[in-house]
């Protein structure tokens, strides 16, 4: 630990930043992926499948590190609440909402989370300062542009939009998930609290699309559509978040915040190159003021 903390005061890449690459790289590609599995099956059915998974893989992280798993009554009872933010409606939304939208706008649109994070804050009595509040203005006056694709004209109608209103409510959900479960998860720890919140979200997910699992035609599942759920479950969904974890305890919160500023860059790039998505240059304007929005509001 002490070794890392000195290769990253020396400016040199140490073990924590690897990790937050590692994150990065598998939340980034995690967009055109997903996009491509919701070519054949449904946003609901691809959510649920995925986090029935995922939760079993961070069990068994748990089993090996020998961290305990019971939980109590009380627990449970919040655990179901932040399954059902983190879960059901985030996932829910993100993925409706991708199979609505590019997945080069919605890796952008998700970002706004910590501007949502800060207007709760400010709701809850912690009102954030003047830089926080500049950058709200500016990351809200960037997806404007990003989801208006012009600088001359309105042109909000387009088929997309409510794509887009989806990834920003699913991004309002995660700020408010992250809001919710600080207590437990500074009591219990990131990764039990992420696991059995998994589990009971996907549960809620499976009751919620029971009738899409019912209708999905599985043998329509191209190879490439299962190689592309099993990447977005294990890497996307399980592993990402164990290696953000990793990175930020070995160098430090605002240090590692930093790296989520490369999500969208990865997202955009392995999107043109997989599905020949096309990012205007407008966009690519909004995606840059959406980004320092979120970096003046995170600074402040």
């Amino acid at each position: 630990m002490q070794n890392n903390s000195a290769q990253t005061k020396n400016g040199k890449i140490g073990s924590g930043d690897l990790y937050l690459i590692g994150a990065v790289f598998a939340w980034g590609i995690n967009f055109p992926f997903a996009k491509y599995v919701l070519e054949y099956m449904d946003p609901f059915v691809f959510s649920a499948t995925r986090y029935v998974v995922a939760p079993f893989l961070l069990f068994v992280l748990l089993w090996f590190r020998r961290a305990p798993i019971a939980i109590t009554r009380q627990e449970a009872g919040m655990l179901v609440i932040i399954g059902l933010l983190s879960v059901t409606m985030f996932q829910g939304g993100w993925a409706y909402g991708l199979s609505l939208t590019s997945a080069s706008k919605a890796s952008v649109l998700i970002t706004t989370s910590p501007i949502f994070g800060a207007l709760i804050s400010a709701a809850t009595g912690n009102r954030p300062g003047v830089k926080a509040w500049l950058g709200i203005l500016l990351a809200f006056l960037g997806v404007v542009v990003v989801i208006n694709n012009s600088l001359t004209e309105i042109t909000l109608g387009a088929g997309t939009f409510l794509g887009d209103l989806l990834i920003i409510g699913a991004s309002f959900m995660w700020a408010v998930y992250t809001f919710v479960s600080g207590p437990l998860v500074a009591k219990r720890g990131p990764l039990l609290v992420t696991a059995w919140a998994m589990l009971f979200g996907s549960i809620i997910l499976i009751i919620v699309g029971y009738f899409g699992l019912v209708a999905q035609d599985w043998g329509s599942i191209p190879v490439l559509g299962w190689m592309g759920w099993a990447s977005t479950t294990i890497f996307g969904a399980a592993l990402a978040f164990v290696w953000y974890c990793a990175g930020i305890a070995r160098i430090g919160v605002t240090k590692g915040m930093v790296y989520s500023f490369c999500i969208p860059v990865v997202a955009i790039l392995s999107s043109v190159i997989l599905l020949d998505e096309v990012i205007t240059p407008v966009q690519i304007f909004g995606a840059v003021i959406v980004l320092l929005g979120v970096k003046l509001t995170r600074s402040d």
